[in-house]
């Protein structure tokens, strides 16, 4: 479930072998929009996460790889996260974070930013 400045994803664990999970990312524009604070947090297969990270305001669109990460560190597997069905919620998250940034296509990535 979208809504501007949260994202909630979730899946049911149905089998011992599947992973289940309830995510919740934040995310704040900071420093006059300079950067984009996130925060995941959760539960994945009972476990608790609390991860928080902060990208430039150009590379701020590639959360999801970040949150990916995360994820995977506590054992969710990209086609759990990234579901087809769940991918209209992540398009709204990035509308909403171009939009508060003022952002648009095309713009530069300062190379300094990129892994």
């Amino acid at each position: 479930m979208f809504e501007p400045g949260h994202l909630h994803i979730s899946r049911m664990r149905l089998l011992p072998s599947d992973t289940g999970f309830s995510i919740d990312i934040r995310y704040d524009i900071e420093g006059q929009g300079k950067t984009v604070d996130f925060t995941v947090e959760g539960k994945v297969n009972d476990n608790e996460v609390r991860e928080t990270f902060s990208l430039p305001r150009d590379t701020a669109f590639n959360f999801a790889s970040n949150v990916d990460h995360i994820l995977r560190r506590h054992g969710v597997l990209t086609p759990e996260f990234m579901s087809l069905a769940t991918h209209h919620e992540y398009d709204a998250m990035f509308e909403d974070i171009r939009g508060r940034l003022g952002a648009w296509n095309g713009e530069p990535i300062d190379p300094q930013h990129l892994g």
